[in-house]
């Protein structure tokens, strides 16, 4: 039976041997696909190949799916770091390794996976937006000192955070205008609507369902549901908070538009202490968006320069050594901005 190469998974067995172009041999008659095999096919420029009947069979409908939503979440996870042009330093295969576990982990449990089909099917944005939280959280607890342990475990309730919007009626969800109060108390709702969803799932325990509870508490206790503040957050929902909104800011939605990375940094940065954990905004600032000495950087002003000194406690406003103008002449008397004391102006991008 002949098939797509890109509908080929795991599982399936060859039912002839495979040749690159070169006539190099890639893998033989009856060897058994694994996703490593497949991804060096498709390097190979390998359209279409041939697998036994009985091994198509005897892939479930189930494991397609699977394979199908594993997939796109490693992509999905990749984009998100991408996004992060300013990130420095920061492990990526790691994140990707421990990102394949989490989805793996969460996609083994039937109710889990039956929730994540559910969150596609009302609305992919959603789903999108699930990975990138579960991404950027895993990244600040790396940040924190975690272990692969419980960045696993942090990355598996990050990704379900919002489990409880399949309870939402669509639109209200898709609503492009903005939301009456009656509307808005009802999307609220979805923190405890998932809480109530995760607790029937045998593979997710309290602190994992809590993080879905608590991701919209904020630390000055002004938050929903319960109002809680400070240490009566747990840490997860405290860094799932701020993985939200910053994904949340940067993302295009169906009533605003995204904003800049570095204008949704200014926003945790300006909540610390707020919304958000401050010590947690650091780390997580630190992670993605310090800027060293010597970093070349774009402002918005179209001006070019490096980062010639760091402003203490507010990494993403440092002094800025200006070597071209915004029509990228070079300049022959280098000038100094200081981003603390010229509050319109920041940093829109860097570069190599």
């Amino acid at each position: 039976m002949i098939i797509s190469i890109k509908d080929a998974v795991e599982g399936m067995v060859l039912a002839e041997n495979i040749y690159s172009s070169d006539g190099i041999p890639l893998l033989e008659k009856g060897a058994i696909l694994k996703n490593i095999y497949i991804e060096n096919l498709k390097k190979n420029d390998i359209k279409n190949i041939c697998i036994e009947n009985e091994s198509f069979n005897k892939i479930s409908v189930e494991g397609m799916i699977k394979c199908a939503i594993n997939k796109e979440a490693i992509i999905i996870a990749k984009k998100i770091i991408d996004k992060l042009p300013f990130s420095q330093d920061e492990n990526i295969k790691e994140i990707i390794v421990i990102k394949e576990k989490i989805i793996d982990e969460l996609l083994g449990e039937k109710e889990i996976l039956k929730n994540i089909l559910n969150i596609k099917t009302i609305d992919n944005h959603i789903f999108d937006h699930c990975v990138n939280v579960s991404v950027i959280s895993v990244i600040i607890g790396k940040s924190l000192g975690y272990n692969k342990e419980e960045l696993i475990r942090l990355g598996k309730g990050a990704m379900l955070h919002d489990i409880g919007k399949i309870s939402i009626p669509l639109e209200i969800l898709n609503k492009p205008g903005k939301l009456t109060k009656e509307e808005y108390e009802i999307v609220k709702k979805h923190t405890t609507f998932g809480y109530e969803i995760l607790n029937k799932i045998s593979g997710i325990d309290e602190e994992l369902a809590n993080i879905s509870l608590s991701h919209h508490e904020r630390y000055d206790g002004y938050g929903y549901p319960n109002n809680l503040k400070a240490g009566e957050i747990h840490e997860f929902s405290r860094i799932v908070a701020i993985s939200d909104v910053y994904d949340a800011l940067t993302s295009d939605r169906v009533y605003r538009n995204k904003i800049k990375n570095e204008e949704a940094v200014e926003y945790l940065f300006n909540m610390k202490w707020k919304q958000f954990d401050g010590n947690i905004v650091d780390k997580f600032i630190e992670s993605v968006a310090s800027y060293s000495i010597g970093r070349k950087v774009i402002l918005n002003t179209g001006e070019r320069g490096i980062v010639a000194e760091e402003n203490k406690g507010v990494p993403t406003r440092p002094i800025v050594k200006i070597n071209y103008d915004q029509y990228n002449n070079e300049i022959k008397k280098p000038y100094y901005i200081d981003l603390l004391e010229n509050k319109s102006i920041i940093i829109e991008n860097t570069f190599n």
